[in-house]
């Protein structure tokens, strides 16, 4: 006799974490020293030039994605749990990254614009969210080097409040403000 999950509201929660465990937790990684022996003739996509080297196409590239059909009710689901902001932009410029979309100076330009970009689609779909997770306790600065999440967030540092930089695409702003709030995974709420 087939099993019938009558716990169906779990499913959307579990194609998010699915999402996020693919991005975030693949190990397929190059090692380290391992582009001093890939072959010159066929470098890996980071080891290419990018494919976006300003800023304003770089945001239309990832305003497409985060609107993609599949992506955004994903996106606002994960904001709504709720999953800090940043840490979903990581994993987007990460990607970007090792797919070479971008460069390693390109992710430290983004990151805020981008961070805006989610908060803003977030209001707009009436969904309350976080910017960065909190900070636990008082730990010793090596403790809590160790438990980072990477020179990405080193890099980027704590990030309490995101503005909208002056030089912010119009057009996106506009389509941001036209963007139609996502239909729940689960229904009316």
């Amino acid at each position: 006799m087939a099993e019938v999950d009558f716990n169906q509201q779990q499913q959307p929660q579990q194609d998010v974490e699915a999402m996020i465990q693919e991005k975030a937790m693949r190990f397929e990684r190059p090692i380290p020293g391992q582009s001093l022996t890939q072959d010159p003739d066929s470098p890996m996509p980071y080891e290419k030039p990018p494919q976006y080297t300003d800023r304003n196409e770089a945001l239309e590239y990832f305003f497409a994605k985060f609107v993609e059909e599949e992506t955004y009710p994903k996106i606002m689901e994960l904001i709504s749990i709720p999953f800090p902001i940043m840490d979903i932009v990581k994993i987007f410029l990460i990607e970007a990254f090792e797919e070479g979309v971008i460069n390693p100076d390109m992710i430290m330009l983004l990151a805020e614009p981008l961070a805006y970009m989610l908060m803003a689609l977030a209001e707009r779909a009436d969904i309350d969210f976080i910017i960065e997770r909190a900070e636990e306790g008082e730990e010793d600065e090596e403790e809590s080097e160790q438990q980072s999440l990477g020179v990405l967030d080193n890099a980027l540092g704590r990030m309490d409040t995101v503005q909208k930089d002056e030089d912010f695409p119009e057009d996106i702003e506009q389509r941001i403000q036209q963007q139609e709030a996502p239909q729940s995974l689960l229904g009316a709420r």
